[in-house]
């Protein structure tokens, strides 16, 4: 299989999500998305979230903050 076999197969599809203002890159921070909301509902605050997930995954607090706030964001 060719790259553009796969494009090709979900144009419709990515042409959506990048309407959406969906980057390709999202879908690494499901986890990270995911932990932070256990942590919010264990009732956790949420700069010690973003500084845990922060040193779990690597990235600073503000990246953390950022990437909430992308993947929250409406489409």
């Amino acid at each position: 299989m060719k790259r553009f076999d796969l494009v090709s197969f979900n144009e419709e599809l990515l042409q959506k999500l990048k309407f959406a203002g969906i980057k390709l890159e999202d879908y690494k921070y499901c986890n990270l998305y995911r932990e932070y909301c256990k942590m919010l509902e264990e009732g956790v605050k949420r700069t010690a979230i973003a500084a845990i997930l922060g040193e779990r995954y690597g990235l600073s607090c503000r990246q953390v903050y950022n990437i909430i706030k992308h993947l929250e964001s409406p489409v």
